[in-house]
């Protein structure tokens, strides 16, 4: 009979042999999403731990968000202060998505915020070319390109075109391929600044990009002849899609796995990492 030693030195043996013989299929790529909300009524749905729990199930590293109340997006980068990247959002109710630009006061409230250093960017900031020349927005690019932040911008090519104006050196996060999100529009404003620190976010336009989950050529084309300025994102901007929030990130993960693995590796990750660096 053998010992019990014997047994468990035979069942380690075998366990190898098993491991020899099966194929293990690699992890997917780790995601950074890069542009995402998260509101004081996401969370009496999702505490910061389950949006920590998503995240893990979806494979995702790393998430950029603001928050509204601004101190939203703190109380989620307090959970997981290595994985959270908290922007300030600027604002206090849904309304102020509208007419912001016009409130005169925002820069100096923005200022005292940021004074405690724990924020990585600004935004998002919904703002449209009859806007562009706003005196409120023009002190918030000063703010952001005094500080290093990034600044996210939901708006027209004038407004980031208007925004380098103003500070070349800005680090510009514009959402959602832009307002015209078509590839000839994109590309355009990437090679009017071309060698400025311009992200570009595909968020919520994936149907447009890859509808049925097929990428189109004049989107691949785009990618590849851009490769190191497009991030994916969810942009959670409902509680609905917090709930959605796994499922999302399957359907961007859908639609890279059709690029080359290095073009692949930059939307998903390496681009956001770029674009976070100053952040550690």
């Amino acid at each position: 009979m053998l010992s019990v030693c014997k047994r468990l030195v035979l069942a380690v043996l075998a366990g190898f042999a098993l491991a020899g013989c099966t194929t293990v299929a690699p992890p997917p790529p780790l995601m950074v999403d890069a542009h995402a909300h998260y509101t004081a009524d996401d969370a009496q749905a999702f505490d910061p731990v389950a949006v920590i729990g998503m995240m893990d199930r979806a494979g995702v590293a790393r998430i950029v968000v603001s928050g509204r109340p601004p101190a939203m997006a703190l109380r989620l980068h307090a959970e997981a202060p290595q994985r959270v990247v908290p922007l300030l959002g600027v604002y206090r109710s849904p309304a102020d998505k509208a007419d912001w630009m016009h409130d005169a006061g925002l820069p100096a409230r923005v200022e005292a915020m940021l004074a405690d250093g724990r924020w990585a960017g600004i935004g998002e900031l919904h703002l449209f070319a009859g806007d562009a020349h706003s005196p409120v927005f023009e002190a918030l690019v000063r703010l952001a390109a005094s500080r290093e932040l990034l600044l996210l911008i939901h708006g027209d090519a004038e407004v980031v075109d208007r925004a380098f104006e103003l500070a070349p050196g800005l680090r510009v996060l514009w959402a959602h391929l832009g307002t015209e999100p078509v590839p000839e529009a994109v590309a355009a404003v990437l090679a009017r600044h071309a060698g400025r620190q311009l992200w570009v976010d595909t968020s919520v336009r994936d149907e447009r990009i890859a509808p049925g989950g097929t990428l189109l050529p004049e989107w691949r084309a785009l990618f590849e002849a851009h490769p190191q300025r497009f991030v994916v994102a969810v942009d959670s901007f409902s509680t609905n899609r917090w709930r959605r929030y796994g499922e999302v990130v399957a359907g961007i993960r859908a639609w890279t796995d059709t690029l080359a693995p290095p073009l692949r590796r930059r939307l998903l990750h390496d681009n956001a990492a770029a674009m976070l660096a100053p952040h550690r």
